[in-house]
C-alpha cells in the first residue's frame, strides 16, 4: 500500500500523514481517538495462538489521535517543489503553466540586493522569463507578476507532501485551505 493514513489531532484539525504501518502501531497502542472516511484498510497478520483465528487490524484513511499537538510550525518546508506546487506549475510572469523540469524559482527581490529565499520573496517562473528578468525586480524588467506570492498553511502543506492524496483526504482539506489560496482552483 502506498497511500498514507492522514492524521488529525482530537480536535479534529489536520496534523500530519502516517504510513499504515504506524497507523496500525497507533491503533493496538490505543491512542486513535475516532476514525472516519470513506477508504477502510484491513491488515492481516498471523494467527492468534489463544482463539486460533487470524489477526486482522481495519484502519480508516483518517485518523483523529488522542495526543494533542501544538501548532505553532504550520508553515510547510520551503523548497523548490513546494513553491511549484504552490504555484501550480504556472509561472508568475509569462502565466503558462510548465511541467517541473522547466520551472525555476525567482527571488522577486533579487538575492543581490538582499532579497531573501522565502514564501513571500520567491514565485515560480519558466526559465526564459527567469533569464530575461535576470538580476532586476519586475519593475525593472517591466515583467509584471501574475499572481502574488503567499505563505501556505498546514492544509496546503499537507497536500503538497502527498502525491497520493485518497478522494475523502482531499475533501476533508479542502475544508481547511484559506479563501487566498491557489488550490481551491484545483476543484472547480
Amino acid at each position: 500500500m502506498r497511500n498514507l493514513i492522514l492524521t488529525l489531532d482530537s480536535s479534529g484539525l489536520p496534523h500530519d500523514w502516517t504510513t499504515w504501518q504506524d497507523a496500525v502501531t497507533l491503533k493496538c497502542k490505543g491512542s486513535i481517538a475516532w476514525e472516519f472516511g470513506d477508504e477502510e484498510f484491513v491488515f492481516r497478520g498471523g494467527t492468534n495462538r489463544m482463539t486460533g483465528l487470524p489477526s486482522e487490524v481495519s484502519i480508516s484513511s483518517i485518523i483523529a489521535l488522542k495526543s494533542k499537538f501544538s501548532n505553532r510550525n504550520r508553515t510547510p518546508a520551503f523548497n523548490n517543489r513546494n513553491l511549484f506546487r504552490r504555484d501550480l506549475g504556472v509561472c508568475a510572469y509569462c502565466g503558462v503553466t510548465h511541467k517541473e523540469i522547466d520551472l525555476t524559482k525567482d527571488h522577486i527581490q533579487p538575492q543581490s540586493r538582499g532579497g531573501v529565499t522565502n514564501w513571500m520573496n520567491c514565485v515560480t517562473a519558466c526559465k526564459r522569463c527567469n533569464n530575461k528578468k535576470d538580476d532586476r525586480t519586475p519593475e525593472e524588467a517591466n515583467m509584471l507578476l501574475k499572481y502574488v506570492p503567499y505563505i501556505p498553511d498546514r492544509a496546503e502543506g499537507l497536500i503538497l507532501r502527498n502525491r497520493n492524496i485518497l478522494v475523502d483526504q482531499m475533501e476533508f482539506l479542502k475544508n481547511f485551505l484559506p479563501k487566498h489560496s491557489r488550490m481551491l482552483s484545483m476543484f472547480n
